[in-house]
């Protein structure tokens, strides 16, 4: 993704008391957008950017749900989406960030030094948990002697060490 540290985010962040939550950077909407389009270039690759861009359009279409569904996330599918777009497409990109009804959550994302609320942070180790038990459940029931379960339990850990612990907060 896209930093967006300046000196005074930096003298902010080394001030607060924990050391995970970020404040938000107070820029226009116009100058946050050109700044994270010019810091994003789209693959060469023209199979690559179909790809990016199917999995960034489902990621959208998981926000949209979140959009209605109290309780589902719509700013983590977002940012999720916004990854995919940045390597497929800059109008997508841009369209992503500019959109009337997603635009402001996820340049909140970005302004607040792409920090995570709690709420979300809980919701998405929540599902890589989930997901890596289903997973772990359907190869055990394969016959899978241990490798597969263990290289899930692996993932799955470090997935939820690095949204839980290294991705910041926001309040």
């Amino acid at each position: 993704m896209v930093s967006l540290a300046t000196p005074e985010t930096v003298a902010l962040a080394k001030n607060t008391v924990g050391a995970d939550v970020r404040e938000p950077l107070h820029i226009t909407d116009a100058d946050l957008v050109e700044k994270i389009l010019s810091e994003h270039k789209p693959s060469s690759n023209p199979i690559s950017r179909s790809l990016w861009v199917f999995v960034g359009s489902l990621f959208v279409g998981f926000a949209v749900i979140g959009v209605f569904l109290p309780g589902w996330p719509t700013t983590s599918w977002l940012v999720a989406a916004a990854y995919c777009y940045a390597r497929s497409s800059q109008r997508m990109f841009k369209w992503l960030l500019t959109n009337r009804l997603f635009g402001n959550s996820l340049l909140d994302y970005y302004r607040a030094g792409k920090a995570l609320p709690l709420h979300s942070k809980i919701f998405i180790c929540g599902f890589i948990a989930l997901v890596s038990g289903f997973s772990i459940w359907g190869l055990t029931r394969a016959g899978d002697p241990g490798f597969g379960q263990t290289t899930i339990v692996i993932v799955a850990l470090i997935g939820i060490w690095w949204v839980g612990w290294k991705v910041p907060t926001i309040e």
